[in-house]
């Protein structure tokens, strides 16, 4: 290889170029002009889809940790919740039962309208307290106030 074998490349693109018109050459020019252009627009739209995917990436796992924070909190929402309804229903179970006892315990005006009828008809004080499921003491005043009435 020659001193300036290296040059003749150069040296024929050269004479190439010094042959075109002024038109091809504007064209040239505007072509290697556009895709530069081309080329930096590719590059603007990669890296603009990049940050776009690493900002939805960012808006996604932010979004995912709200809402398992907002899962976490209705979950203890829902705890407390179910709590507070055992607690209720042990109140009512509670209620009921003391309602029961308490309407067990009570006796209209016509039982002891009909207790007094059957005081009034002779029967003994201990005879009234077994049939009637009250109390020897209960069973001897309305015998004494059933005496007194007639």
């Amino acid at each position: 290889m020659t001193k300036y074998e290296y040059l003749q490349f150069p040296m024929a693109f050269i004479e190439w170029f010094q042959g075109l018109s002024e038109a091809s050459m504007l064209g040239l020019v505007l072509s290697l002009v556009g895709v530069g252009v081309l080329m930096f627009a590719l590059k603007s739209r990669r890296s603009a889809t990049i940050k776009a995917a690493a900002t939805l990436e960012t808006n996604s796992d932010a979004l995912v940790l709200a809402l398992e924070h907002k899962i976490e909190h209705q979950n203890s929402a829902l705890a407390i919740l179910g709590e507070r309804v055992l607690a209720l229903e042990e109140y009512l179970e509670m209620l009921g039962e003391r309602q029961q006892r308490s309407d067990a315990d009570k006796k209209d005006m016509r039982f002891y309208q009909q207790v007094s009828v059957m005081a009034g008809q002779g029967l003994a004080a201990t005879e009234l307290a077994q049939r009637c499921g009250i109390s020897a003491s209960e069973a001897d005043l309305i015998k004494a106030m059933s005496k007194t009435a007639h």
